[in-house]
């Protein structure tokens, strides 16, 4: 019986990091959509005037980032305002670039 148990928990220990990524349709890396997450933060975001208004226009500056093509320069944008927020990028193995947002401690 003890076999079993470690048998079956060790088999969970050694699938889990692969579970974590996900599964994925394409062979595209699970990369969150750009300004998802801080579209979801940000009606209920507890800032500043200050910081909200600069949220907000960081968020205009994705937009029109996105509309140019200028997906690298709309991250950038986007790292900064969930800086704001308190969350940072938690990099993954999944794949290159493949990241999930996380709140930081103490923010």
């Amino acid at each position: 019986m003890r076999a079993l148990v470690l048998g079956i928990t060790l088999s969970a220990l050694i699938a889990a990091p692969a579970m974590a990524c996900g599964p994925t349709a394409t062979d595209k890396a699970p990369i969150p959509p750009l300004a998802a997450v801080l579209d979801d933060l940000l009606p209920e975001a507890q800032l500043s005037p200050a910081d909200l208004e600069q949220v907000k226009a960081l968020r205009a500056q994705i937009r029109k980032l996105a509309a140019a093509g200028k997906e690298t320069a709309a991250r950038e944008a986007e790292e900064q305002a969930m800086s704001i927020l308190g969350y940072g990028k938690a990099w993954l193995r999944c794949g290159p670039g493949t990241f999930m947002w996380m709140k930081r401690p103490g923010a």
